[in-house]
C-alpha cells in the first residue's frame, strides 16, 4: 500500500491484552509509517480512534459496525459464509469484503485483494 501511496500512516489496533505483543511486532518491522495505536481501554476509545481514520481494514465485526456508523471506507475480511456476511456486512458508503477460502475460519484470504481494495478505496475517498 505504501508503494501506491506514500502519504499513508498505518495504525495497528489490538486488544489491551495483546497490546505489548503487537507493539513489539510493529517495532520489529521498523517501518516509520506503521505504528501501534494508543492502548484503548474500552470500545468507546476504539470508536473515538476509528472516527478519525480514512480507511479501516478488519476481520472484527464490531470494528466493522463502528466504522460503518461513521461511514468510514472499510475493507473487511470474512469467512466464506454468505449468510454470516449478510448479517455482519459493512454499511459504509465505500466498502469491500475479501473472503477466505473457508466457511468457518479466516485462513486463506487473499492479501493482494485486501491491498488492491484498500488502494482503490483510498483513491475514491481522495477523489
Amino acid at each position: 500500500m505504501y508503494k501506491a501511496n506514500n502519504n499513508i500512516q498505518i495504525i495497528i489496533l489490538t486488544t489491551p491484552s495483546n497490546f505489548q505483543i503487537t507493539a513489539k511486532k510493529v517495532s520489529k518491522i521498523a517501518l516509520d509509517y506503521v505504528v501501534t495505536s494508543y492502548k484503548t481501554k474500552s470500545i468507546l476509545d476504539v470508536a473515538a480512534l476509528i472516527k478519525h481514520l480514512d480507511l479501516v481494514i478488519t476481520p472484527d465485526t464490531s470494528i466493522v459496525h463502528i466504522a460503518s456508523a461513521f461511514n468510514i471506507p472499510i475493507v473487511t475480511i470474512h469467512e466464506d459464509n454468505r449468510d454470516s456476511h449478510q448479517l455482519f456486512a459493512p454499511t459504509s458508503k465505500y466498502s469491500r469484503t475479501v473472503f477466505s477460502e473457508f466457511s468457518d475460519r479466516l485462513d486463506g484470504y487473499n492479501v493482494n485483494k485486501i491491498i488492491e481494495n484498500s488502494i482503490n478505496l483510498i483513491a475514491k475517498n481522495e477523489g
